[in-house]
């Protein structure tokens, strides 16, 4: 074969005309016969047993078909986390209904009618009577002595988890070294796609479920759901629509357990959709948590040892949990090695709503705080933050002393290089800026590091299925899944690379446990890297069953074959043979040895590589009122092979957006008194509009990865990590003051300013020795 001409373009979308059009098929518009609308009832309380439930009044009105509770679930123990199966990295800690709440909005019972307002209506007519219980909010809170255990036998720990490499404490108690601690708060966040959580749960003659959803683990769903509802597999079909957004939050079962019981319950197909409040108050969230952290360095910067520990909230129930400082704790010796280094983590349960798995798995909180600290280190020496990165980040033959990545590539040099020069970060931090003016400006950066898929962690897999028709067009079905990021996108570009034909002759289909090959689903950005492989093996075991068939309808070694644009060409010569439908029909119809072209192949990675990502910011902020505006945003990233640069820079910008909002606006507020979401609108959680957006610029470097099918890494999730850190730095260029927390709001920037009493006049925050 000729080289990629394919992968590594610019291929549109072959979903993107129905979008912009609105003809994709959403949950939402979907219709079946006879289809009933479902309401939620939820506590108002953030922790309590129920006493009693009378549903009665609300199932005796008229249009209400089915209304359940904890009286009509199985009494099931199950794990709400997204992970394959067995799942036993997390605790089994919730049924469909619990008799114990524990958080305010937590479903206590669901009906289902004629209409949504009838089923409205009918959630006022359930009675129930509640045993109000102590509730907490913050880990400290709930980690307290005298607490009362929101899950029996666990001192509201989730879990806890830790370990050591070298002698940490021998190397802070080295006079001769200098020690630097800090502390950093990270907020509770939500993914806030343009689709809420929806679904529609359908039922066939047999009792079968068939669920149609918005989801990205078709097949941990499946399992999830079987176990949960008590029912067999065969009894359960999982159907993937188009996702309006997803981000994590998505991956697990929300609500379509509970939709399942009314659909049972009523034998009738049933719609679950939450409202736009009810999505920021009830559904999931990113996890907040206080970091600490303590480095021993030399007086000319060289690392000598590195404490970290966190403390993170997950809420009422584990959902994704302590996996989420697993992941953490995998990254936190990669960036910068040291000969010794400290990791201990904790999570907490707490009654505030659910916190699971969001884009990044921990990765954003541990990179705006480490990257804050490493700036911290950096001034405490009196070293410019860039050239200490320079100094110690990761190169090529370092010894990080672990074993869980593989390191083949790394352009963390080179995106420093091409974005302290982008920005102008030396000519930058050679002037002097006016001691009397009350706006400042500042520069920072922040470095990222994250993993290519899941192994060696949990279960990791993928598999695909190629069938070639008789005119040589190819079904492709995939168990990985398209959340409109792009994935199956880069699938068919793969396909049709190794097959050799336009991509437009490729249909696929992804995410129907019935259709559909097995696939542990879309997360921690490993479909390219370890579906991309799968679908490479089956394309080319394609490609070589049609040479075969080639070679003997034309009687040419199919060793001396290649296919192209839809024909076969021969190396020796350069010639056409023929056209690849010219074989494919008589392989199809061959009177006397007809055959089928359809190949499957799976594959499970037996390495991790890392991707690594570099922003620098430029902000200016004003002293006096603690408002912070973004000058200029740089993100880049080394994630291997592009295989669609155009859609790999809607990730960089995108991501960079979404951290944007971490950093700055965007915060799940607590009301103290009562559990309940403070801000569950659009109003008043500020996720970044048009407006916010800075002069956003961006780039790759593009390494190869020998691990991959075209030397590609993980590429969804990184951009969303590093721009909320340079944020933060670039503020403490500024000003000369560690906030120590985000979002950079302006009242939590004017209280570190007023906090520091900091005199404006002699700072010399931008000014390096």
């Amino acid at each position: 074969m000729s080289k990629p001409n394919i992968v590594g373009s610019n291929m549109k979308k072959p979903d993107s005309y129905d979008k912009v059009t609105g003809r994709t098929k959403y949950v939402a518009d979907l219709h079946f016969d006879r289809m009933l609308h479902a309401a939620i009832k939820r506590s108002p309380y953030a922790h309590a047993n129920i006493k009693s439930i009378d549903t009665s009044e609300a199932e005796a009105m008229p249009g209400v078909v089915a209304v359940v509770s904890y009286k009509d679930a199985p009494d099931i123990m199950f794990t709400l986390c997204g992970h394959p199966y067995p799942a036993d990295d997390t605790p089994w800690d919730t049924r469909i209904f619990n008799r114990r709440v524990r958080y305010f909005g937590e479903p206590v019972a669901a009906v289902a009618a004629e209409t949504k307002d009838i089923a409205k209506a009918a959630l006022d007519n359930i009675k129930i009577e509640y045993e109000v219980l102590p509730f907490y909010l913050t880990a400290d809170e709930a980690l307290a002595e005298d607490a009362t255990e929101i899950h029996p036998k666990t001192k509201n720990i989730t879990d806890s988890s830790g370990y050591e490499v070298g002698d940490v404490d021998a190397a802070f108690n080295d006079p001769e070294l200098i020690i630097v601690e800090d502390s950093f708060k990270t907020p509770i966040v939500t993914h806030c796609p343009i689709e809420t959580h929806i679904s529609v749960v359908d039922i066939d003659s047999r009792g079968r479920l068939t669920f149609y959803v918005s989801n990205q683990v078709p097949n941990i769903m499946r399992e999830r759901l079987s176990y949960a509802l008590g029912l067999p597999y065969h009894k359960v079909r999982v159907v993937k629509q188009p996702i309006g957004g997803s981000f994590g939050g998505k991956q697990e079962p929300v609500y379509e357990q509970i939709n399942a019981l009314l659909t049972l319950k009523a034998n009738r197909p049933v719609l679950l959709e939450l409202t736009r409040e009810e999505e920021l108050a009830s559904t999931r969230t990113r996890h907040s948590g206080i970091f600490k952290y303590k480095t021993a360095i030399t007086k000319d910067g060289d690392i000598v040892a590195r404490e970290m520990s966190v403390i993170q909230n997950t809420g009422a129930y584990s959902s994704h949990g302590h996996c989420v400082i697993d992941c953490i704790a995998g990254q936190f010796p990669e960036l910068y090695p040291s000969p010794n280094y400290r990791f201990k983590g904790l999570t907490a349960y707490t009654n505030i709503l659910i916190a699971g798995a969001m884009r990044g798995y921990g990765i954003p909180q541990y990179c705006a705080s480490h990257e804050a600290h490493v700036d911290h280190v950096a001034r405490s020496i009196d070293m410019d933050p860039l050239e200490y990165r320079k100094k110690n980040s990761f190169k090529l033959g370092d010894d990080t002393k672990q074993t869980g990545f593989k390191h083949y590539t790394c352009g963390l040099g080179e995106l420093m290089e091409r974005g302290s020069r982008d920005i102008g970060y030396e000519s930058f931090h050679q002037k002097v800026q006016d001691p009397d003016s009350r706006k400042r400006r500042g520069i920072g950066l922040g470095l990222s590091s994250y993993a290519s898929c899941v192994f060696s962690h949990s279960a990791e897999m993928s598999t695909a299925t190629i069938v070639i028709h008789e005119d040589a067009s190819a079904t492709l079905k995939v168990g990985c899944i398209d959340s409109g990021q792009g994935s199956v996108t880069a699938m068919q570009q793969i396909a049709a690379e190794e097959l050799g034909i336009p991509m437009d002759w490729i249909h696929t289909y992804d995410g129907d446990t019935d259709l559909t090959p097995f696939d542990v689903g879309e997360y921690a950005s490993r479909q390219t890297y370890v579906a991309g492989q799968a679908v490479k093996k089956a394309a080319i075991k394609c490609r070589e069953h049609i040479l075969e068939k080639a070679e003997k309808y034309y009687n040419v070694s199919a060793e001396d074959l290649f296919t192209e644009d839809g024909n076969i060409y021969r190396h020796s010569t350069g010639e056409m043979l023929c056209q690849m439908k010219e074989v494919t029909f008589k392989t199809y119809y061959d009177l006397f040895t007809p055959e089928s072209i359809c190949h499957h192949a799976s594959h499970a990675p037996t390495e991790n590589v890392l991707t690594y990502g570099v922003s620098f910011a430029e902000v200016e902020v004003d002293m006096d009122t603690g408002k912070v505006e973004i000058i200029k945003l740089i993100n880049s990233l080394d994630c291997g092979k592009l295989v669609n640069p155009l859609l790999a820079e809607c990730q960089l910008f995108g991501g960079a957006i979404m951290n944007l909002g971490y950093g700055m606006t965007e915060q799940i507020l607590i009301d103290p008194k009562t559990g309940a979401v403070l801000n569950d609108n659009m109003l008043d959680y500020k996720i970044p509009t048009f407006a916010d957006i800075p002069d956003l610029k961006g780039f790759f470097a593009e390494t190869l990865d020998p691990s991959s099918a075209y030397g590609n890494k993980a590429l969804g999730e990184p951009p969303n990590m590093a721009p909320s850190a340079a944020l933060h730095n670039a503020v403490y260029d500024a000003t000369g003051v560690w906030v120590g927390e985000i979002p950079l709001t302006p009242e939590r920037v004017y209280a570190a300013l007023q906090r520091e009493r900091i005199n404006i006049s002699t700072s010399t925050a931008t000014v390096y020795k």
